[in-house]
């Protein structure tokens, strides 16, 4: 960012001016904030599972260093942003009053193609501390997004931010170099990795006198103060965090009084807790598939949302690959035809997932305007046959196949054990067999899971469980996203595909606001990657949220949403 204004005693002056539109009593004086008077005689409380150890309550710190399942949901609780993604992929104004649009003249495009977004925030939310929440804590916030030397994790809502402006304590002015048009989850929740403000009464103080110790500083645990709906109540370090409501959350105070969450790892020793009882409601993916179909039955009036994740696909390998016939676009249609895939969603799935055709999912609103566009690849061995013979193979004295000179056509497939990505490139594998390709089938070591050069130079295909965010495919499918040892293989693009044409059709997309020519634009990129078979989907994987019949108001997930978008609302019996 050029230009970030703020100066020394901004949060303070912020404060004094918003003082008045902050409630008088303290955080803690429950009583003074219920709409329906005194507090109930009994407190609702629920229990919660996370399949992972958090190491703090900011995922903007941890997600720096990797994914913790679940993480997101948690984050949600005590976390407000100017807004959320429902769990139709809607974004809802949450400190904001509202969610800028090109109609309401919020989001600006001027004709020299920069951009400019004005977010007006609510009056009267304030931090858990009590302090009024302004345009200061974002200015602040973006300082520190914008600080390389705190290794923060980098979210590409901000991607092209030229500079962000304080005009009052409730206006933020935000100018950008070029149209992005995830600008709308900045400051908010998008995916696993938010990037939600932080107040600069308590921040910033420390982080000019002691850049280097902020990242471990007590608040982003143990002294964690926040806008969401529950505010930290106790933190025990890899065991549980508890959380209570907060009366003063700008969208009303959360009807279940107290929320414990259990960080439980193991799935096995989940799926005990909620069959025990002890556990009332999972965050995240906690439970595979066959886990949560067998709680259904044996927990009376449970419910189980069984929602599309990422999908399982096969990726083949571009740069170099070994066999060179991987490079073969025949090859990669061979292969797709000789998979019964459906029949993958019946067995590995129960029928309750679908066929991984393209990245768009069949329950998405848009998927509808986007299936003309692809090109499927149906099950067909012997069209599979055809084109592998196409290619100067044929078939050996054991029904493989081999070239003119007699070697044997074999071709590795990785995978990353455990979990459904295995089991399904185990059947892959053997799909692949029966129409005669010798097939290596590798579990990557888990030693070498972090070593980012080993996992970008598999020789042929490697099987991803993967959702992609269709505001910036980009970051998985262009050129310059490819992991080279030039940015220490960490781009997007697993399999390195580069094509000059694909390229301007990402670049336009990331451009492009009104949303009729960005679907356009989006066809355009499913017709090229099911065409060319960029991607060699599988199946689309389940992620399986859990929770018993105690527990009314939770929704159904959406792709990039938080399941807890609407933890306020949740009640129990």
């Amino acid at each position: 960012m050029n230009v970030i204004r703020t100066a020394c005693g901004l949060a303070v002056a912020f404060t004094l001016v918003l003082q008045g539109c902050a409630s008088a009593s303290t955080p803690g004086n429950e009583s003074s904030q219920r709409s329906a008077g005194e507090p109930p005689a009994v407190r609702k409380r629920l229990t919660a599972g996370l399949p992972s150890v958090p190491p703090n309550l900011n995922t903007m710190i941890a997600g720096a260093v990797g994914r913790f399942e679940g993480m997101e949901a948690v984050t949600a609780m005590v976390n407000a942003g100017l807004g959320m993604s429902d769990n139709e992929g809607t974004v809802r104004p949450q400190l904001a009053e509202t969610v800028p649009t090109v109609e309401n003249g919020l989001w600006k495009i001027f004709p020299d193609g920069k951009m400019e977004m004005t977010w007006k925030l609510r009056p009267g939310a304030v931090w858990h501390d009590g302090v009024p929440f302004t345009t200061a804590d974002l200015v602040f916030t973006q300082r520190l997004q914008e600080d390389r030397e705190l290794a923060l994790f980098s979210h590409p809502s901000f991607k092209g931010l030229e500079s962000a402006e304080a005009v009052d304590p409730l206006t933020l002015v935000t100018r950008w170099s070029a149209p992005n048009i995830g600008a709308v989850t900045a400051f908010g929740f998008e995916g696993f990795r938010s990037h939600v403000p932080l107040p600069a009464h308590l921040l910033e103080r420390s982080y000019v006198a002691d850049k280097a110790s902020f990242i471990d500083l007590p608040y982003f645990t143990t002294e964690f103060i926040g806008t969401g709906p529950y505010r930290l109540k106790e933190w025990a370090s890899g065991s549980y965090v508890l959380l209570e409501a907060f009366d003063q959350y700008i969208l009303g105070r959360p009807k279940i009084d107290e929320i414990e969450v259990r960080f439980i790892p193991d799935g096995s020793t989940m799926a005990a807790n909620l069959l025990a009882g002890s556990v009332e409601v999972t965050l995240g993916r906690a439970l595979s598939f066959e886990q949560a179909s067998e709680l259904l039955n044996k927990v009376p009036g449970s419910k189980a949302d069984m929602a599309p994740a990422g999908a399982l696909t096969a990726y083949p390998q571009f740069l170099n690959p070994n066999p060179p016939i991987v490079s073969r676009l025949d090859f990669r249609r061979a292969l797709l035809h000789a998979v019964d895939r459906q029949e993958l969603v019946d067995t590995i799935m129960g029928g309750r997932s679908a066929v991984a055709h393209a990245v768009v999912r069949p329950s998405d609103q848009i998927f509808g305007d986007i299936e003309p566009s692809v090109v499927k690849y149906e099950f067909d061995p012997r069209r599979s046959a055809q084109l592998i013979e196409g290619l100067g193979y044929q078939r050996g004295p054991d029904g493989g196949w081999q070239s003119a000179a007699g070697e044997r056509l074999i071709t590795e497939l990785r995978v990353s054990r455990g979990g459904p990505a295995e089991k399904t490139t185990i059947a892959l594998a053997d799909a692949w067999k029966r129409v005669g390709l010798g097939v290596d089938l590798l579990i990557i070591p888990e030693q070498l899971e972090g070593d980012t050069e080993y996992k970008a130079n598999y020789p042929a295909f490697e099987m991803v469980g993967r959702s992609i965010n269709l505001t910036d495919l980009s970051r998985v499918l262009h050129s310059t996203e490819a992991p080279l040892l030039e940015n220490r293989y960490r781009g997007g693009n697993r399999g390195r595909y580069v094509n000059a044409d694909l390229d301007v059709m990402l670049d336009r997309y990331a451009l492009t606001i009104a949303a009729q020519d960005r679907l356009q634009l989006l066809q355009q990129v499913v017709r090229h990657m099911t065409e060319n078979v960029v991607f060699m989907g599988v199946i689309w994987d389940i992620d399986a949220t859990f929770s018993t019949s105690r527990l009314s108001n939770i929704t159904g997930k959406y792709e990039r949403s938080i399941q807890t978008w609407n933890v306020h609302e949740w009640d129990v019996r």
